[in-house]
């Protein structure tokens, strides 16, 4: 077979569709959008064959820019940031900025310490989403792929106790967004086949897929945000 045949562009792939022409957020009331958080969160701006350039919330920022065109977008996620560094080093810009609302994507410095304190962690989360929530907006927390199910191979010890970690954090996440009244989208619950491999199946770099996918996610669970309904990821 030749290798082209698996070649799946963007607006074909049925799991990067959330952010076409046709935007699922009509009616989305939101003016001001801020990213904080780290690496995840600033994300790269890339494009491969097959798929469009720009980072997740880039992608994010555009569907909304669709139903709000002067949307003031601003991100300021930095590389290798604790959850600790991202309130003390980004909160203060992130309230003065006003935002309506909030995407907070920070998920992986503290997982790969030799210690990991769920506790603390889930601690600073909620200093954080509480902060963004009395300061009058929606705050959206994303939970990434399990990188740990790439490649298809036997986890090892390591990768077992990663996977763990991984799972316990998105849990602490989930009960901030639940004590806070925040959304919640929770990547690695994605079907099977929704997150990159990390083999470039899909004819695409598996981290621009990734984003495309990530940006999909998170649009249809601001949609279902304001339709009032429950997400997936609740379930």
């Amino acid at each position: 077979m030749c290798a082209t045949t698996a070649l799946r562009s963007e607006k074909t792939d049925p799991h990067c569709t959330a952010t076409g022409a046709q935007s699922p957020l009509a009616g989305a009331p939101w003016r001001r959008f801020l990213v904080i958080g780290d690496q995840i969160a600033t994300g790269r701006d890339e494009s491969s064959r097959g798929h469009g350039g720009g980072s997740w919330a880039d992608r994010v920022a555009a569907a909304l820019r669709r139903v709000q065109p002067c949307l003031a977008y601003l991100n300021l996620g930095t590389r290798g940031k604790l959850v600790a560094e991202v309130r003390s080093r980004q909160l203060a810009r992130a309230l003065q900025f006003q935002p309506d609302l909030t995407a907070l994507m920070c998920c992986g410095q503290e997982l790969v310490r030799e210690r990991f304190d769920a506790d603390v962690v889930e601690a600073e989360f909620d200093r954080v989403v509480a902060a963004l929530r009395e300061n009058g907006g929606d705050v959206l927390m994303v939970n990434w792929f399990d990188v740990t199910r790439r490649g298809g191979s036997r986890p090892d010890e390591a990768t077992r106790g990663l996977r763990l970690r991984l799972r316990e954090l998105a849990e602490r996440k989930q009960a901030v967004a639940l004590r806070h009244g925040a959304i919640y989208v929770d990547l690695a619950a994605r079907p099977r086949g929704a997150a990159p491999d990390g083999r470039g199946a899909h004819g695409a770099d598996p981290a621009v897929r990734e984003h495309a996918v990530a940006a999909a996610s998170v649009v249809h669970g601001l949609r279902d945000h304001l339709a009032g309904g429950v997400p997936d990821d609740w379930r």
